[in-house]
């Protein structure tokens, strides 16, 4: 079976499920029916119903794994009565024995995220006596894994920035180091999610529209608006004299079906971020965009914003999740000038 890394499944906090009586869901039987139906049936009606199509598939393939160890196990496709209490809990000890890449053991922290998937789809299904069964492991996970300055420095040096591909490389990793985006948010930015400074403000900002449909500013620090603007001269869909229109995709895909006009795909960002870190000489496990909002967000706590107004930055629900981030009191900076300031010393220690 494939493994599942935590930068694949951020799933605790992507649980958006309503739970619904079976009844009322289109097409999904009830009662001793329920029971009989086939559960990878059932799982991709449920999955469906998730807010977002990346959700979706995140979804499908929890279930789908868990369904398909039942059916080897079982020697037959696996119904919904199938889906047990202890039937959960011995696929819970093989992600814990070697559900992880390469055969080894799975982190807590997915194997936690699959529990409590599973548990939701009991509860979707209407099961609460079972899914009361189920026994999700609690796990304090310590703070995130992230770039060192140094890493990310190197990180941003790294494309050829001679190139069109290189201008919007260094753009798009300048936005997700310095403004913190997850990667679903950075690949659907729009160019009227670019904001003018405001009369109290000289920087530009983002408006970002992320988790639970909720929008959020965040300052634009210099030296990214700087590599923004050389790329958006280049974008292939600038014209001179003109801005571009607010629908135009700020990071699109500049080869394939789609050129210049569709968003990068998350698989393309994924290599694109894994080719620059081998350059930049980072660990294979840190090149992906989750580490690049890691480094966002302990660089603000280190640089003293205070939670509350790192929170909103990252756009987190919990100030819980936001904590995991802290490091130093508060100076009351805000976001830009804090990496503003980061920047600056940066620059000045390489001139020294």
């Amino acid at each position: 079976m494939p493994g599942f890394t935590d930068a694949d499944l951020d799933v605790s906090a992507e649980l958006g499920l309503v739970h619904v009586a079976p009844a009322l869901v289109p097409g999904l039987p009830a009662g001793e029916e329920l029971l009989g139906a086939n559960l990878y049936a059932v799982i991709e009606m449920i999955a469906a119903r998730a807010p977002r199509a990346s959700s979706a598939r995140q979804y499908l393939a929890i279930y789908t794994r868990f369904a398909d160890r039942l059916r080897a196990e079982l020697g037959r496709p696996p119904v919904v009565a199938d889906v047990t209490v202890d039937a959960i809990a011995a696929y819970s000890r093989e992600l814990e024995r070697h559900g992880g890449r390469g055969g080894g053991p799975c982190a807590p922290a997915t194997r936690r995220a699959h529990l409590m998937m599973l548990r939701a789809l009991l509860k979707e299904l209407g099961l609460d006596q079972r899914a009361g069964g189920v026994r999700v492991p609690s796990h304090r996970s310590g703070p995130p894994e992230t770039l060192t300055a140094t890493h990310y420095g190197n990180l941003i040096r790294a494309p050829d920035q001679r190139s069109t591909a290189g201008k919007r490389d260094v753009a798009l990793l300048r936005v997700l180091g310095d403004c913190g985006l997850r990667n679903l948010e950075l690949r659907q930015l729009r160019a009227k999610a670019l904001r003018k400074p405001r009369a109290n403000s000289r920087h530009h900002y983002l408006f970002v529209r992320g988790k639970g449909d909720v929008e959020r500013e965040i300052e634009i620090p210099d030296e990214t608006y700087a590599a923004l603007e050389r790329w958006l001269a280049a974008h292939p869909a600038a014209r001179r004299g003109s801005a571009l229109a607010d629908d135009t995709v700020l990071f699109p895909a500049l080869a394939g079906k789609g050129a210049g006009s569709e968003p990068l795909s998350q698989q393309g960002l994924a290599k694109l971020l894994s080719r620059y870190g081998r350059r930049a000489g980072i660990p294979a496990r840190l090149a992906h965009p989750h580490a690049l909002r890691a480094y966002y967000a302990t660089m603000l706590s280190a640089l003293g914003m205070p939670i509350q107004g790192i929170k909103e930055k990252l756009g987190h629900a919990s100030i819980e999740t936001t904590a995991r981030y802290l490091a130093k009191p508060s100076h009351g900076e805000s976001a830009g000038e804090a990496m503003d300031r980061h920047h600056q010393d940066q620059e000045r220690r390489r001139a020294a």
